[in-house]
């Protein structure tokens, strides 16, 4: 695990624990308010935007991690990265099956149902439903996220692969995005949709 206070993170539990919370409480709102607590206590606000992100993409998250038998996966919601103002919306942190030392995924959470790249520039998407000012594709922004950490985090500098990234879609399937994956150009970084 990296040094303590390498990993600030608004909320922190398993996948399991957050589907069991999740499923207790009615409506589903109150995990944003808790969320929104934490954050609050840091001097920070959410947005109405953030609330509403985190109301419909965590629990779903969680519940494909648990579905994917990885409920013991501990989730890291909002961390914030080191030096920075940017958060990366959930951090997975477990055990690499394969080497037994700590492994790291951080998950850049979209709802989009569609984006397609902009004009000639892969670096960018347009997504219709929201604007059309062109935003930094998925990939490339999480594929920062995991080379800022692994720079920073001396913990992890040796083992790079240790950090991995994941843009997740969860509203989209593959035809509404298909252009978006021909920017995904390593193992370190996945893009996935609903129908992945």
């Amino acid at each position: 695990m990296l040094p303590g206070g390498w990993f600030v993170a608004v909320f922190r539990l398993s996948a399991e624990s957050l589907v069991q919370l999740v499923s207790e409480s009615v409506p589903e709102r109150v995990l944003s308010g808790v969320l929104a607590d934490n954050l609050r206590a840091r001097g920070l606000t959410a947005s109405a935007g953030e609330r509403r992100s985190w109301d419909r993409s965590l629990p779903l998250l969680a519940r494909d991690l648990v579905e994917a038998g990885l409920g013991g996966v501990e989730m890291l919601i909002e961390y914030q990265l080191p030096l920075t103002s940017k958060r990366a919306d959930v951090v997975l942190a477990g055990v690499d099956r394969r080497t037994g030392g700590d492994a790291y995924v951080i998950v850049e959470l979209k709802q989009w149902g569609q984006a397609e790249l902009y004009e000639d520039h892969p670096g960018m998407v347009l997504v219709p439903a929201m604007s059309h000012r062109p935003k930094l594709h998925p990939v490339l922004q999480v594929s920062g996220y995991c080379d800022y950490l692994a720079d920073f985090a001396g913990a992890v500098a040796e083992h790079r692969d240790a950090v991995r990234g994941v843009a997740y879609l969860h509203n989209a399937a593959d035809p509404d995005v298909h252009h978006l994956f021909d920017h995904v150009q390593d193992e370190r970084t996945r893009l996935f949709t609903k129908c992945s």
